[in-house]
């Protein structure tokens, strides 16, 4: 859709259905403080400046999942060398509490791997299917879970 003929209320509906967290909270802060109105064409958005103060408050209230845009997270968990092992879990505490049942490790870092890895594509041999993080995540029914070990490098 051509951003001229976007509203505000279009975008915000997009950022939802698209999973974009941070565009999401971003309007919705916007509009809860009044800088813009859900009428408004989207583009009026790119313009706004928030102070540091605003900003702060914002990333903040994104960081809570105000919005409870994904309640459940992928995170991943550095074995050694290059081994990650991979949790769907809503916090890092739950992912590093089934980490240290499953294997009997104490974790000292865990890492939020939803960005980097959600929509990489992993193979299940047991299953014969490639899927993305974000189709099994689909298919999970309860969390914390873990998912899968990885060899390969996630910058952190």
């Amino acid at each position: 859709m051509d951003m001229k003929n976007q509203t505000v209320a279009n975008l915000f509906n997009d950022a939802l259905v698209y999973d974009e967290p941070y565009m999401a909270h971003f309007i919705y802060y916007c509009i809860k403080n009044k800088k813009v109105t859900w009428q408004d064409p989207a583009d009026v958005l790119f313009a706004l400046e928030l102070t540091q103060e605003e900003l702060m408050d914002f990333l903040t209230m994104k960081s809570r999942d105000t919005l409870k845009m994904r309640p459940v997270k992928l995170y991943a968990i550095k074995r050694n060398n290059n081994l990650y092992d991979f949790y769907f879990a809503n916090t890092p505490e739950q992912a590093a509490k089934l980490h240290n049942q499953l294997f009997g490790e104490q974790v000292k870092k865990v890492i939020d791997a939803y960005n980097q890895m959600i929509d990489k594509a992993i193979y299940n041999p047991k299953t014969n299917r490639t899927m993305t993080f974000r189709e099994v995540m689909r298919e999970t029914l309860r969390t914390p879970s873990y998912v899968c070990t990885l060899v390969g490098k996630i910058s952190t």
